[in-house]
């Protein structure tokens, strides 16, 4: 690289915040890279997307069972980069899949009665008190001893003013194996995060760009397991479900129930496996007129911004959503 490439670089560095996404599913490696100016409510830019096939059981319900080929991956899709030095520093998150995470929640109240006695000394650590009785949660909810799980938790308010404690669990096997796998492929990771809550981000995102501030609106992703939705309004989610589930005949069922006695969604944004929905008897467009509001599949297209030699398939692939939230992640931090 000449010098004055790799000042370019340097000061690219400086005034833009960088970042990627790598999605590991069962058919391919999905990765999104992502860039936003440092300063307060900059635009993030899509800069790049790639996805590299993965061969049928290399991946199979989120165990990396062929990590060679796993690794090879994804030197491949980090390798198709533009060799600028913008890209050296890049923080990179991985996702963990719905079928290896379990998430609860927990009111506070419950997990303080649950904590063992403090010692009579002076201070304590709030988060010190109550993580005992959050990883004694952890393995109830799990049926995993606590020292083989990696445990993520914080305190929320929920609508009716109670605290809650949102813990999510996971078998430390995965994380070490992502950790392991990208180190392989000379990669560092500084997070890993659940698919879900990275497709979420991604599409709470688009709704902020395109919705009113006060807007309702469902987001949908789908995965091989099934359905993940939520209601998203002013104060953030206000309501989440799992289908299929025993007290939902069918999709449009869950969802009217997600939304309740409130006035309809303003959209519907869905991502991920978008052809489950036509399996299930209602392709998107049938889920927006049952809903009397549009009906959009993710899209990183609206955030490329010019970006050069991105394939217009990966632009407009809803299977991207996580990938993009999980960058989104890095550089919103």
């Amino acid at each position: 690289m000449s010098k004055e490439n790799a000042l370019r670089g340097a000061m690219l560095t400086v005034t833009r915040r960088y970042a990627a996404g790598v999605d590991v599913g069962e058919d391919a490696v999905r990765l999104a890279v992502v860039s936003r100016r440092l300063h307060a409510n900059a635009t993030v830019c899509v800069e790049h997307l790639e996805s590299v096939a993965l061969p049928s059981g290399a991946v199979i319900d989120g165990e990396f069972v062929d990590r060679p080929v796993i690794v090879s991956a994804l030197r491949e899709a980090f390798g198709r980069l533009p060799p600028s030095g913008a890209w050296r520093s890049l923080r990179c998150a991985m996702a963990l899949p719905a079928t290896a995470t379990v998430t609860t929640q927990v009111s506070l109240a419950r997990l303080m009665e649950a904590r063992e006695p403090l010692p009579p000394s002076g201070d304590h650590d709030p988060r010190g008190v109550l993580e005992p009785a959050v990883l004694a949660e952890a393995e109830r909810a799990t049926g995993i001893e606590r020292a083989a799980l990696a445990v993520d938790w914080s305190v929320q308010t929920s609508e009716d003013g109670q605290a809650r404690v949102a813990i999510a669990a996971t078998a430390r096997r995965h994380v070490e194996a992502r950790v392991e796998t990208a180190a392989e492929a000379g990669i560092a990771l500084s997070a890993i995060d659940g698919e879900p809550a990275a497709a979420l981000r991604a599409m709470r995102h688009c709704g902020s760009v395109e919705l009113d501030d006060d807007a309702r609106y469902i987001v949908c992703w789908l995965e091989g397991t099934g359905l993940h939705g939520w209601l998203v309004g002013a104060r953030g989610v206000e309501g989440e479900l799992r289908y299929p589930a025993p007290e939902y005949r069918s999709i449009p069922d869950a969802l009217h129930d997600l939304v309740g006695r409130h006035a309809g969604p303003d959209c519907i944004y869905a991502g991920g496996r978008l052809e489950l929905l036509t399996h299930a008897g209602v392709p998107l467009p049938v889920l927006g007129k049952t809903f009397g509001c549009p009906a959009l599949p993710f899209e990183a297209a609206p955030y490329c911004n010019g970006a050069a030699e991105i394939a217009a398939a990966h632009r407009h692939s809803p299977r991207f959503a996580a990938a993009f939230g999980l960058a989104l992640r890095e550089v919103m931090q």
